[in-house]
């Protein structure tokens, strides 16, 4: 974690910042999700849902997700999974 959280020096936005390397680790990866990089949107949905999952464990959400949000959530998830990664992208 300590390496984690050192900062490195990267362009955001047309701007230098400092940030740290799990922050631009972060980035990177949402950027090749959003990009239609099957790999890295599996990757980082897992990763997100990760991180809300021991977010919600250590305090209650402020805005909960209704039942119906969630099976929505669930079912893009499941769709997400069923993605060929072999194919390569159009």
């Amino acid at each position: 974690m300590e390496a984690a959280r050192d900062h490195v020096t990267a362009t955001v936005d047309g701007r230098t910042r400092k940030i740290s390397k799990i922050q631009a680790t972060a980035m990177q990866l949402a950027t090749k999700a959003a990009g239609g990089d099957q790999i890295a949107m599996a990757r980082f949905l897992d990763w997100v849902d990760e991180i809300e999952t021991r977010a919600t464990a250590v305090k209650p959400s402020q805005f909960p997700l209704s039942a119906p949000d969630i099976e929505v959530l669930r079912a893009a998830y499941e769709r997400m999974k069923q993605c060929d990664t072999k194919k390569a992208p159009k």
